[in-house]
C-alpha cells in the first residue's frame, strides 16, 4: 500500500503532466494557427462522424475524470490535516462538500457557501473545457502561395513579340491557330457579355480545358489542377498555339509545417494575384466629321444566285483600312431584307501598317438588311494590363480586376495590342456567311430596340475577345517554359478546408485558466498535505468524507472535542 507522501507525489506529477498537455496542446495551436489533421483521418471522419464524437468525448471524460481525481484527493489530504482542530458541523459539511466536490449553501455562510459553488462549477465545467480543446472542427486553413508567370510587359517579351509578329512568316504561323480557335474566339465574346436584351446574365467559357466564368481575364491558370489540357503542344507554340499542356510555376509555403506539404483535406479553393489584360472600350454612333465607312459590292452573277464581294472601307484619323466580304442574293441581284444580312466590320488603323497606335484603335460595324436595326458605331478599343484577383473554386476560374491599369510596357512599342487588333480583324470575317452573321444573329435575339443596350453588348463582346486573344497569345509562349527575363511574381493563399483546430486566442485562455486553476489548486493542496505530513503524520485510514467513518468516530466519542455548538440551523 502506498504512502499518503507517496499518493500526493504522484498527484502532483500527474496533474502537471496533464496541465502541461493543455498548455503544450493549445500553444501548439495557436503557434501555427491552423493544425490539420491527416488526410486519412479526415476520411475517416466524414465516413463515420458520430465515431469522431464518441472519441473524443471518451478522451475528455477519462481526462476530466483523472484530473478531478488528483484534484479531489489532494484537497481532502489537505483538509484531512486541517482539521485535527476544533471546528463547526457546517466547516465539516462544507469540508466534505469541498473533498466530493459537491456544493451547499447556507445564508448566514456565505463565503463558504461561495467557495463550494466555484469549486463545483469549475469541476463541472472541466469536461466541457476538454471536449472544447480537443474536438476537430471544420476549419479552413489558408496556405500562402508564390510563384511566377509571364509578363506581358517586361520588355523582353514585347521585343520577342514584335519581332515574331512584324516576321515574314507571321502570317502563316498565325493561320492554322486561328482556324482552330476561331469558334473558340467568337464564344469568348459572346460569354463575357454580361446584360443580353437588358437582362443580367452569367456563362462560362472554355479554353484549352479550362472553364472561367465569363471571361479569361487574359490570365493563365496558375494553379495545376487548373491548368487544362495534358496534352503536349508539340511544335505549335508561340503565335502557332491552338492547345496543349501549359506549365504551372506555383509553390506552398507549408512554413515550418512540412509534413503537411500535399494535405488536400475536404476542398480547395484558391486566390492568386496575377497579371491580367482587358480593354476600355467605348462604342459611339459614327462621326461623319471624323471618321468615315463606305461599304461598295460588286456581282458576279451565278447559275442560281448572284455573289456580291464587298469591300468595305474605313477611315479614322487620317488612316485607313479596308477588308472584303462575300455575300449571296437571289438571281435578280436582290437582297431579301427579311432572311439575309451583312454585318461589315473593319479594324482601323490597319494592325499591319506603320502607322497603328499601339495603345488603341477602333473598331467599325454596321449592320445592313436585316441587320439594319444596328447603326454605323464605333468601337474605341484600348487594352491594358491589369492586376486581378483571380479565384479558383469548384473547377471555375473567377477574374476580378483590382486595379485599372498597372501600366503598360516599359517599351515605346507595344505589340500584344497589334495581336489582339489581328484577332479581331480575323474574327470579324470569320462571322459573316454568306446570308447571315454570326453577331448580327447575337443582337438580334438581344436589345434590338435599344441601341444603347446593342453599344453594351458590343463593348462586352469586344472586351471579351481581347482578354481571350491576350489569354491565348501568353499560353502559346508559356508553353515550353518562360524565360527568367520575361517573367514577374505571383502570390496569393490557398485556402483548405479541413478537420483540425483554428486559433480561438479567447475561448483557448478561458479553458486554460479552467484547467490551470484547477492544477493550481491541486499543487497547493498536494504541497500543504506533504509538509503536515513531514510535521506530524495523521490517521490516513480515517476519511472524514465518508458517513460510515463519521458515524463510528462520533459513537466511540472522538468527535466531541472537535465540533463546537453554533449550528443552530
Amino acid at each position: 500500500r502506498l504512502s499518503p507522501t507517496s499518493l500526493l507525489l504522484v498527484t502532483i506529477f500527474g496533474q502537471t503532466v496533464i496541465m502541461g498537455f493543455a498548455w503544450g496542446f493549445t500553444g501548439g495551436i495557436l503557434f501555427a494557427d491552423v493544425l490539420a489533421l491527416p488526410d486519412h483521418i479526415v476520411h475517416l471522419i466524414i465516413a463515420y462522424p458520430t465515431v469522431l464524437t464518441l472519441i473524443v468525448t471518451l478522451i475528455s471524460t477519462t481526462l476530466s475524470i483523472i484530473t478531478s481525481m488528483f484534484f479531489t484527493f489532494a484537497v481532502k489530504e489537505a483538509l484531512r490535516h486541517h482539521l485535527s482542530g476544533p471546528m463547526t458541523l457546517f466547516k465539516l459539511r462544507t469540508a466534505i462538500a469541498l473533498s466530493r466536490p459537491t456544493w451547499v449553501l447556507r445564508w448566514r455562510s456565505l463565503k463558504l457557501s461561495a467557495l463550494t459553488l466555484a469549486v463545483y462549477a469549475v469541476i463541472t465545467f472541466l469536461n466541457t473545457s476538454w471536449s472544447t480543446l480537443l474536438l476537430p472542427t471544420l476549419v479552413q486553413w489558408p496556405v500562402a502561395t508564390f510563384g511566377t508567370e509571364l509578363d506581358l510587359g517586361s520588355a523582353a517579351f514585347v521585343n520577342q513579340l514584335s519581332t515574331d509578329i512584324n516576321a515574314q512568316e507571321a502570317n502563316n504561323a498565325q493561320a492554322p491557330a486561328f482556324e482552330t480557335i476561331n469558334v473558340l474566339t467568337l464564344l469568348s465574346g459572346i460569354a463575357a457579355v454580361d446584360i443580353q436584351g437588358g437582362v443580367q446574365t452569367s456563362s462560362m467559357f472554355s479554353f484549352n480545358g479550362v472553364s472561367y466564368n465569363q471571361s479569361t481575364g487574359g490570365i493563365l491558370p496558375a494553379i495545376e489542377e487548373y491548368s487544362g489540357s495534358s496534352n503536349p503542344p508539340g511544335s505549335n507554340v508561340g503565335l502557332a498555339f491552338s492547345g496543349g499542356r501549359i506549365p504551372v510555376d506555383t509553390s506552398f509555403d507549408w512554413r515550418r509545417l512540412k509534413r503537411d506539404a500535399g494535405t488536400q483535406g475536404i476542398a480547395k479553393n484558391y486566390t492568386i494575384t496575377q497579371q491580367g489584360v482587358t480593354a476600355n472600350i467605348s462604342c459611339q454612333p459614327i462621326d461623319r466629321s471624323q471618321n468615315t465607312f463606305t461599304v461598295d459590292p460588286t456581282q458576279t452573277l451565278g447559275p442560281n444566285n448572284t455573289f456580291f464581294t464587298w469591300e468595305a472601307v474605313v477611315g479614322c484619323s487620317g488612316n485607313f483600312n479596308s477588308q472584303l466580304y462575300f455575300t449571296a442574293g437571289d438571281l435578280s441581284g436582290q437582297i431579301d431584307n427579311a432572311t439575309e444580312g451583312f454585318v461589315p466590320v473593319v479594324v482601323c488603323p490597319n494592325p499591319n501598317s506603320t502607322t497603328f497606335n499601339p495603345y488603341k484603335f477602333d473598331v467599325f460595324i454596321s449592320g445592313l438588311y436585316k441587320y439594319n436595326f444596328l447603326p454605323t458605331t464605333v468601337c474605341e478599343v484600348v487594352p491594358y494590363l491589369t492586376t486581378v484577383n483571380v479565384t479558383y473554386n469548384g473547377g471555375i476560374i473567377s477574374v476580378d480586376r483590382i486595379d485599372t491599369s498597372s501600366g503598360l510596357t516599359s517599351s515605346p512599342n507595344f505589340p500584344l495590342s497589334q495581336y489582339i487588333a489581328t484577332v479581331m480583324a480575323y474574327q470579324s470575317g470569320s462571322n459573316q456567311g454568306m446570308t447571315t452573321n454570326t453577331i448580327g444573329d447575337f443582337l438580334s435575339a438581344y436589345g434590338t430596340g435599344n441601341v444603347s443596350v446593342m453599344h453594351s453588348e458590343l463593348e462586352d463582346y469586344w472586351r471579351g475577345i481581347t482578354e481571350f486573344a491576350s489569354t491565348q497569345l501568353r499560353s502559346g509562349y508559356s508553353a515550353l517554359g518562360v524565360p527568367s527575363n520575361m517573367t514577374r511574381s505571383t502570390n496569393g493563399t490557398m485556402y483548405i478546408t479541413t478537420y483540425g483546430w483554428r486559433s480561438q486566442a479567447h475561448t483557448y485562455i478561458l479553458l486554460l485558466v479552467v484547467i490551470t486553476m484547477i492544477w493550481g489548486t491541486t499543487i497547493l493542496a498536494a504541497g500543504y498535505g506533504l509538509i503536515q505530513e513531514k510535521i506530524h503524520a495523521s490517521d490516513p485510514t480515517f476519511d472524514f468524507s465518508d458517513p460510515i467513518h463519521l458515524i463510528i468516530a462520533a459513537s466511540g466519542g472522538r468527535l466531541e472535542s472537535q465540533l463546537r455548538e453554533g449550528d443552530r440551523n
